[in-house]
């Protein structure tokens, strides 16, 4: 009996509600919002309260007193008006009115976006060889497009985002088109068919039909399809945009008639101006399809169409956000808001403008005059929120990157101190780039006056999002190219000292049995008795003669060849254990290794012969620059992708809000200071000598940055820099809780005295 009363409640327990019926005053945790809000209609007014079964009464109020001037402006004047004003002025003193209609969607889409938006460069950013200046002028430009699709959407569903259909719809839209782009990095190259043809380091127009080489027409291919499908989906993209504020201007109509006032012209730029950025997007897509896409002057067309199509949605975006919500001629509103006659049921009742009478001399307040005010529409998007979570991804995308290469790391034979001094190194720029973004002087506050300051607040991003991507991948490139002639350096003095004490002697099989040059090579990913045994049929001809007979400076020659093609194997196989497998090599400089390992090598006796090119390299000096070169491109430009975030962080956070004291002035100086100290590394570029490796009596004109990079302080010149940065943000920081607590009574004195005591006993 009293087993059965126990499953009894046990059932009731997890089966509670289960024949129920919807309770709808019940909703303390929120269940019957959430469910009116998931069933969500096909489309929402969004210059309407949203439509979800809600009654006025339980949405929180939103109130602006203005929301197109400059806040902070008005916000003083508003302060000083209701100090200054009497009591009988009172009620004639602008007072916040309800002006916004909020509509509040799901959270999750914003993520959602943003990481499928990733998913459009992140391929790009991992398999980019950024070999020369044209591969990073090819991601600036992808990134630039791709960026302006997340800005443009982001501006538009701050203002007109609804929780219906058609928005989740159109962003599902935008996803697949995502997609596409991400599957298309791979052969985009903005020099195809204008500098070079794909396959090809030259110009060199073909039709697929008149190629015959395997690998050119493939990559042809490629490449064909991948512009393409790039011009598809940019179109694409654009036409939803359009769509969108189409979709807006609609009922932007509607509710006009309704209230029976004009359209804000702010509402008609996007609609109208948008058409014609359109035609260019879908014009470069046509020229991109045709014929004429592989000539040189169809490509370039096809870039001239994308800027032009881009820099006029800049600037009718900047233009809207520049016009004002309440510029349309509305006239003066007679009756009550709330009358029938003017607003139907479908248009909530709107605020009113209270206007302060002229003359302050009368003794009975004048009759306030009152107009109607176009209901501005917001979304529970907001822009601070956004940038932030964009960032994040962006700092999380670079940091998989650099922690990818940590495996090779850990799989390389052995590593030098350099190494690990690297991996602190990234780990502070890391995380000094996060600290100064999300902990600046305008962290955690949104900015402040008109939109078009918000515009340029976000359009500053472009520049601060791009460096860190561009500078977190010469971080991973520069961590590996010191982890590589590091280990490099080390590897060939661990083997010229085993080869040294060892006693060796050729076809003694013992000696191709040596453990310790066994193991030594076998770390390396190479066998020490197949290398062994290959010098020794050099040296007998094959067995053609025998070790007696053979001349010494037959010997010397054939063992300095092989030493010189063994370590040369060694610094390939550590490339390829840092850099990514054999995949990593070029086919042209792979045929280079090939010809280098023969027997005969004429490359290889070039090069013990002393024959050097202009740029006084042999043979093997020139191969490794090869492999490494866009390593050292990167060493180059690293410290000018540093100044560029330092100097967008400090003015971006001038451009976010009129600075109140000289201790936020003196950190936006800061960064704009140790911006500009960082550019002036980069006159480490200049030398007569732009090689890694110079002649002994060259070393005086060789490029700084080739000596930087040997002393292994590339990563640590910008750790530190960081550091020097943060120490400084710091004590203003102090400084600056110092002069709260004085200007409070808690503190007097100079403030540098109390510097290193706390606040509650200063």
């Amino acid at each position: 009996m009293a087993s059965k009363q126990s499953e009894d409640l046990a059932r009731g327990k997890w089966f509670r509600g289960f024949f129920e019926d919807v309770d709808p005053d019940n909703d303390e945790d929120g269940l019957t919002e959430q469910r009116l809000e998931q069933w969500r209609p096909l489309w929402q007014n969004p210059f309407a309260d949203p439509d979800n079964g809600l009654s006025g009464s339980d949405h929180s109020p939103a109130f602006a007193a203005n929301v197109d001037v400059d806040n902070e402006k008005a916000l003083e004047h508003t302060g000083a008006a209701q100090q200054q004003a009497s009591p009988s002025q009172e009620s004639l003193v602008p007072k916040p009115i309800k002006a916004l209609v909020i509509h509040d969607g799901p959270t999750w889409v914003n993520l959602f976006y943003d990481l499928a938006w990733t998913a459009t460069f992140s391929t790009l950013t991992q398999n980019g060889n950024f070999a020369d200046a044209w591969d990073t002028v090819s991601y600036i430009a992808f990134f630039l497009v791709v960026w302006w699709l997340w800005a443009s959407q982001t501006l538009y569903s701050i203002h007109f985002y609804t929780n219906d259909w058609f928005h989740l719809l159109s962003i599902f839209v935008q996803l697949i088109i995502f997609g596409l782009l991400a599957a298309t990095t791979r052969g985009y190259d903005v020099t195809a068919y204008i500098l070079r043809s794909p396959g090809v380091d030259i110009l060199d127009p073909k039709t697929m039909d008149e190629m015959f080489d395997p690998d050119r027409y493939q990559k042809d291919r490629i490449a064909s399809y991948s512009m393409r499908v790039i011009a598809f989906s940019l179109a694409a993209s654009r036409a939803v945009h359009w769509s969108q504020h189409l979709f807006v201007w609609s009922y932007a109509r509607r509710t006009a008639e309704q209230l029976k006032i004009s359209v804000p012209l702010k509402l008609r730029v996007l609609p109208v101006g948008l058409a014609i950025s359109n035609g260019l997007f879908w014009a470069a897509a046509v020229v991109t399809f045709s014929d004429k896409g592989k000539t040189v002057s169809g490509a370039k067309l096809k870039f001239i169409f994308w800027a032009a199509g881009l820099i006029s949605e800049v600037l009718l975006h900047g233009l809207m956000e520049h016009l004002k919500w309440h510029d349309s001629n509305s006239g003066a509103f007679n009756g009550s808001t709330d009358s029938k006659e003017t607003l139907q049921e479908s248009v909530p009742p709107q605020p009113e403008l209270h206007q302060v009478p002229s003359s302050s001399q009368s003794s009975q307040p004048a009759p306030v005059q009152r107009k109607q005010i176009w209901p501005v529409p917001r979304s529970n998007v907001n822009l601070r929120d956004r940038l932030e979570g964009i960032t994040t991804v962006i700092l999380g995308e670079g940091i998989n990157g650099i922690a990818g290469t940590f495996y090779a790391a850990i799989a390389a034979p052995e590593l030098d101190e350099p190494v690990y001094a690297n991996i602190a190194c990234a780990a502070i720029i890391v995380y000094f780039l996060a600290y100064f973004y999300f902990e600046g002087p305008t962290g955690r506050r949104d900015p402040k006056g008109s939109s078009i300051r918000g515009m340029m607040w976000l359009m500053l991003h472009l520049p601060f999002m791009l460096a860190i991507m561009l500078l977190l991948l010469g971080v991973k490139n520069q961590f590996l190219l010191t982890s590589y002639l590091s280990t490099m350096t080390k590897t060939f003095g661990k083997f010229g000292d085993v080869m040294s004490v060892e006693n060796l002697t050729l076809g003694d099989e013992d000696s191709a049995k040596n453990m310790r040059l066994k193991n030594f090579l076998l770390k390396r990913g190479m066998n020490w008795g197949d290398e062994f045994r290959e010098l020794n049929k050099r040296v007998t001809n094959n067995g053609s003669f025998l070790l007696d007979d053979v001349s010494d400076e037959h010997f010397e020659e054939t063992v300095d060849v092989w030493y010189q093609q063994i370590t040369l194997k060694f610094m390939v196989k550590l490339y390829e254990a840092f850099m990514g497998g054999n995949k990593a090599i070029d086919s042209d400089t792979e045929a280079t290794l090939q010809q280098y390992y023969q027997p005969n090598s004429t490359l290889a006796l070039d090069d013990l012969n002393g024959v050097l090119d202009a740029n006084y390299l042999c043979h093997y000096e020139r191969i490794i620059n090869k492999l490494l070169e866009s390593n050292l491109l990167g060493a180059r430009y690293i410290t000018g992708l540093a100044a560029v975030i330092l100097i967008s962080l400090g003015i971006m956070n001038r451009v976010h809000s009129k600075p109140r004291d000289r201790f936020q002035w003196g950190i936006i100086l800061t960064r704009i200071s140790m911006g500009i100290s960082l550019l002036f590394l980069l006159l480490l570029n200049v030398g007569d000598y732009q090689t890694l490796w110079v002649l002994d009596n060259q070393a005086g004109i060789q490029a700084g940055v080739f000596k930087w990079i040997w002393a292994w302080w590339v990563l640590p010149t910008l750790s530190v820099a960081f550091l020097v940065e943060f120490i400084l943000e710091l004590a203003l920081h102090r400084l600056a809780g110092l002069a709260i607590a004085r200007k409070r009574g808690r503190l007097s004195g100079p403030l540098r005295r109390a510097f290193f005591k706390p606040l509650n006993r200063a």
